[in-house]
């Protein structure tokens, strides 16, 4: 029988209590079915399945992981050490597929977060490689160099555990509980598996280059093949995704969001009108009071995208095909303007290749600020100084932002 997510948190939560274990709800969260398709719970892995776009998993196989998971809570073992590789350092990879090097790189964030810092040497293990220890400490050192960071993030979770938990500090090096690292040694060795299959294209069987799949590539260079439709997530390559799925013609441009027409037309026929290499899983529309027009098919990263605002398309001024995307929505075209955060992104941009201050070539970054006649306060902020700061402020009037956006609209008509 299947059991929709939320209420599987539910039961995992019931289940996994404190003492005893803190359940993770962050790991049964659709998000985690991105990359394989499946969820962790432990060793085990929970296929998500789709219905009427509601994600959900096996109640007998969520028991039988919840019940594994309990049994190790309730006797994890002896302690082990950890075996962190020291010699690779990295804060800006929490979490990966090496379970050691993610606990690695909290235990580095914590320390650089920290109000008194430990002198460096204190996190290694003892016993280290003296070699080892000295590059290491030196990595460190520049490490915490940097702006002490705010600690309101959310715990590192890996297969479903707040992984923190079960680390000890034991007699100069950094331990867990035995039963824990063969529950955790297990869940990578699945989750490479599950991984390797996620990346071969359901159509050609070619094999996704996950080694360019950063963060800052999947923006700059959108390479990433999987996409979200009605009945889950499937890997194709741009040359089967655009073989099989229809591109966008404009068929929905003046309907609102709310109609019947837009309720009896699937968006994933087409292929997403924004990236332009994934199957579109949803109608984007317009958010702005009074439009609500659509503006196309959109796959489920470009849609999600734009509604996190993360780089809003990829800085959609530059990229053609967002910007058509943006357009296509009936009231931004009949009044020349553009929602809000779109607005501030585009006058942040204009700002940034022309303000300046003296003599300084330099490109300020901007934080906008809508004003009530319809133009922007710009704060603008040079970092071409070191040592001190250079900030001031603009006015942009609502004529200015007007032309802008009629600029962009005759640009990319």
């Amino acid at each position: 029988m299947l059991i929709p997510l939320a209420a599987a948190r539910t039961t995992a939560a019931s289940v996994l209590t404190a003492p005893v274990l803190r359940f993770a709800a962050a790991g049964l969260h659709s998000d985690f079915l991105r990359d394989t398709g499946h969820l962790y719970l432990g060793a085990a892995a929970l296929p998500g399945v789709k219905r009427s776009g509601i994600w959900h998993v096996d109640q007998a196989l969520l028991d039988a992981a919840l019940q594994d998971l309990a049994a190790v809570a309730a006797a994890p073992g002896r302690l082990v050490p950890l075996g962190l590789p020291w010699t690779d350092l990295n804060r800006d990879s929490r979490f990966d597929d090496d379970w050691r090097r993610a606990i690695q790189g909290e235990l580095v964030d914590r320390a650089a977060r920290a109000a008194r810092r430990p002198p460096t040497a204190d996190l290694l293990d003892a016993g280290l490689d003296p070699a080892a220890q000295r590059r290491a400490v030196k990595d460190l050192k520049g490490l915490f160099g940097g702006v002490r960071e705010s600690d309101g993030r959310d715990p590192l979770v890996v297969a479903g555990v707040v992984v923190m938990e079960v680390v000890r500090r034991r007699a100069g090096a950094w331990s867990i509980p035995e039963r824990w690292a063969q529950v955790l040694d297990r869940w990578r060795s699945e989750h490479l598996v599950l991984l390797a299959r996620a990346q071969r294209c359901a159509g050609c069987g070619a094999v996704e280059d996950r080694s360019l799949r950063t963060a800052a590539a999947r923006v700059r260079q959108n390479l990433d093949w999987r996409s979200s439709g009605a009945d889950g997530w499937i890997t194709q390559c741009p040359s089967c995704a655009g073989g099989e799925y229809r591109l966008y013609g404009g068929s929905m441009r003046g309907v609102r969001y709310t109609s019947e027409r837009r309720r009896a037309t699937r968006a994933d026929g087409y292929l997403c009108a924004v990236c332009g290499l994934r199957q579109a899983a949803v109608w984007d529309h317009c958010h702005q009071v009074g439009h609500d027009f659509v503006r196309g098919p959109a796959c489920a990263s470009c849609n999600q995208d734009e509604r996190a605002q993360k780089g809003i398309w990829r800085a959609f001024w530059t990229h053609g095909p967002a910007v058509r995307h943006l357009l296509e929505c009936n009231g931004c075209r009949t009044t020349g303007t553009l929602p809000p955060r779109h607005l501030a992104a585009l006058a942040a941009a204009r700002l940034g290749a022309t303000a300046r201050h003296g003599r300084c070539v330099a490109e300020p970054s901007a934080v906008l600020e809508q004003l009530p006649d319809g133009g922007l306060l710009a704060g603008l902020h040079c970092a071409a100084h070191p040592g001190r700061e250079v900030r001031w402020e603009e006015t942009v009037d609502a004529a200015t932002t007007f032309g802008w956006v009629a600029d962009l609209m005759a640009e990319h008509s």
